[in-house]
């Protein structure tokens, strides 16, 4: 849609600033209107005429390119539109999708340190257990020394005692990493 845009302000000024109504404004004026048709060569008038529908024609055509790039500028315009419509949804897809695998994330990992919580306190108290048993095994090596056991059955029973203690090391390392 064009906007129409006044060239002159007002009429006056039209008639003032205009070549062809001075022209022939200042021909009327001089020579009155019967003279002016004896002074006027009728070649100039057609002469005149024919520029001025030239002048119309080459206006219209200037304004029909005129319309032409506004009409382009106005679907490129849609065009951008929909694209950044698009893009727009994509990031808001983008969007919710990192927002429901952040929550994810942090849901998986507090289930994975309430896990972690509960494994590690029931890993003290199993290793809790196993100290107690160790000591009670050591207490049990140290009566029967004090009872006269033979030498050779305190020694297996040490060495069982260490085999339990590494064997329980080892557990305990395997479970610390």
């Amino acid at each position: 849609m064009m906007k129409v845009v006044d060239k002159y302000q007002s009429f006056a000024e039209h008639l003032f600033e205009d070549k062809h109504v001075r022209k022939y404004g200042m021909m009327l004026v001089k020579h009155g209107f019967k003279g002016a048709a004896k002074r006027v060569n009728p070649v100039a008038i057609y002469a005149d005429a024919a520029l001025s529908v030239i002048s119309a024609f080459n206006s219209y055509f200037e304004y029909a390119r005129e319309r032409e790039i506004t009409k382009q500028i106005l679907a490129q315009n849609k065009r951008i539109e929909a694209e950044l419509k698009s893009q727009l949804e994509i990031m808001n897809i983008k969007y919710e999708t990192a927002l429901a695998l952040g929550d994810e994330r942090i849901k998986e990992l507090s289930d994975k340190a309430k896990l972690s919580e509960l494994q590690m306190k029931n890993f003290i108290v199993q290793i809790g257990k196993q100290v107690n048993i160790a000591k009670t095994m050591q207490t049990c090596i140290r009566h029967e020394r004090e009872n006269g056991c033979s030498f050779k059955q305190l020694q297996d029973l040490q060495g069982n005692l260490d085999h339990y203690l590494r064997s329980c090391l080892m557990i305990l390392m395997e479970n610390v990493e």
